[in-house]
């Protein structure tokens, strides 16, 4: 229904997809970051929802960890848990920006572009390597969700909207959703997950 009201063209396949607790809230966003989100949601691939997780951690540490990404990505690497660099444009640093690299060639460049109290809006764009095949160029934007947990701790969700922008796949991305769905799932929530391994390491 919210897309229906925003007037972007989602899949009509995407309509399965559990939406309700991500309402993109427009009137609440600045213009640079409306312009973003809905650059994204103007052609969306695929809808790649990510598991939830129970995170036991204190609401204000695991939000210092999502801020600070550089520095959790660098905690993860020390704990052997990870082998992503994470950083700002050392030339250029931006509070909201961070850059990922990983060792399968992924590039990434991610946008905090709103917030609330439990949610965040990233939008990102960068490439993903997808084997034999050409690389991927995409954005996608991420929703992600960090609620208390009835028992302590937090309860994070997320679902992620892509937007294939490589010419090769462009006109095929609906055949190949599959493989953008399992290639994204298994990339782009990897700093959820970092910001989750540290919590629990300080939690400990």
């Amino acid at each position: 229904a919210w897309a229906a009201s925003a007037g972007l063209g989602l899949l009509t396949a995407c309509a399965a997809v559990e939406v309700d607790p991500y309402v993109v809230p427009w009137p609440d966003l600045l213009p640079e970051s409306r312009a973003k989100i809905e650059h994204v949601l103007a052609d969306v691939a695929a809808v790649v929802p990510l598991e939830a997780a129970e995170v036991r951690s204190r609401p204000e540490v695991y939000d210092f960890l999502l801020s600070e990404l550089p520095f959790t990505g660098g905690v993860v690497r020390e704990l052997g848990r990870g082998s992503w660099e994470i950083f700002r444009d050392p030339s250029k640093p931006e509070p909201e920006v961070f850059f990922v690299v990983d060792p399968s060639g992924m590039r990434l460049r991610f946008e905090l572009v709103h917030r609330e109290p439990e949610r965040r809006f990233y939008v990102s764009r960068g490439v993903f390597p997808m084997g034999v095949l050409p690389a991927l160029t995409g954005s996608t934007l991420v929703v992600m969700r960090a609620v208390p947990a009835p028992g302590g701790g937090l309860r994070t969700d997320a679902v992620v909207y892509v937007r294939v922008e490589t010419p090769f796949y462009a006109s095929l991305a609906k055949g190949f959703r599959a493989v953008v769905e399992q290639k994204v799932k298994a990339k782009a929530g990897f700093f959820i997950d970092a910001a989750r391994r540290v919590a629990e390491e300080a939690a400990a």
